[in-house]
């Protein structure tokens, strides 16, 4: 990603904001999608699950029932999304979007403020321009902003875990 032009930038950021876009913008029938092989997730619930298991609680200051939880969970989110899930051709567009494992519902801020938090600074602007572009409204910063800070910190938490149990060093 750091060796990659402005163009090439421009053509991955537009291409990431479409899949979110179209993803949050799927039509459900949300008493139809469950059943006894597809439970329904709330990617808060997962993520309330994964730390209260894998993080010491003086880790877990950052988690806290804020903004973040609180959000409308109306919308199918990829929940991962990051620059490893995400598969480029050798013309560097997407050609697949990988690791739905903490796909679940949430809100639009979920998946946007984790890509960008860990994309390179570069793709941040793009992002955002392309999707206010295809949702036609401006995103609220602080709240994006917000929700970067608190992926970085859930990162940090469960990188402080696995180091606790000897994997990382």
């Amino acid at each position: 990603m750091n060796t990659m032009t402005l163009d090439e930038i421009k053509i991955i950021s537009a291409d990431i904001a479409k899949f979110m876009f179209q993803l949050h913008s799927l039509e459900y029938d949300f008493n139809s999608i469950f059943n006894t092989q597809n439970v329904g997730l709330k990617l808060v619930d997962f993520l309330d699950e994964l730390l209260n298991i894998h993080v010491a609680k003086e880790d877990m200051e950052f988690w806290t029932y804020n903004e973040f939880i609180n959000k409308d969970h109306s919308i199918l989110v990829h929940g991962d999304l990051n620059s490893s899930n995400i598969i480029l051709d050798d013309n560097n567009h997407i050609s697949a979007v990988i690791d739905f494992g903490f796909g679940g519902f949430g809100n639009k801020y979920f998946d946007i403020s984790r890509i960008i938090g860990r994309c390179h600074e570069n793709f941040k602007e793009e992002i955002i321009k392309n999707y206010e572009m295809l949702s036609n409204e401006k995103l609220n910063l602080t709240v994006l902003n917000n929700e970067i800070d608190i992926w970085n910190n859930i990162d940090n938490a469960y990188i402080n875990y696995m180091r606790s149990i000897g994997i990382y060093k």
